[in-house]
């Protein structure tokens, strides 16, 4: 059947269509939501394995091999765990200092414009003031309504 000649037993073969079109599966899209999400993909491993492969073994053997394969699935969950759980560390420990920083710049803000407020500089202090009151009130308003 290789060289191309017809099947010696009278059958025809069928030739795929090469212009068949597949049909294309739509893109997935994640959820829009306002915290992080991570997708997983989950690698089956006994699928992996012919069945034919199974029928040959003992049934000491399946368990042993049942057994190696929970335990490598063990191994691939806590690693998968302990990244996320150093992702979230990190995030954590960069909001803190962003949080210690807009703090402290706006603390020196205010303390400027009460210094200023308080030296004759009422306009300067007034059109410091009150945007930067402006800016932390909408950035307190948003952490509260999160």
């Amino acid at each position: 059947m290789s060289d191309g000649q017809p099947p010696k037993n009278g059958g025809e073969v069928a030739k795929a269509d090469s212009t068949a079109i597949e049909p294309e599966l739509p893109p997935v899209s994640p959820p829009s939501t306002k915290t992080p999400v991570q997708f997983n993909q989950q690698v089956n491993v006994y699928q992996q394995i012919p069945p034919s492969a199974w029928d040959r073994l003992s049934a000491d053997q399946i368990v042993e091999l049942s057994k190696i394969i929970v335990k490598q699935i063990d191994i691939a969950d806590k690693r998968q765990f302990e990244y996320a759980i150093e992702q979230a560390k990190a995030d954590c420990s960069g909001k803190k200092m962003a949080l210690v920083c807009g703090a402290a710049i706006a603390l020196g803000g205010f303390g400027g414009t009460i210094y200023l407020g308080m030296h004759g500089h009422e306009f300067i202090a007034l059109s410091i003031a009150l945007p930067l009151g402006t800016i932390l009130a909408v950035i307190v308003g948003n952490r509260f309504l999160e």
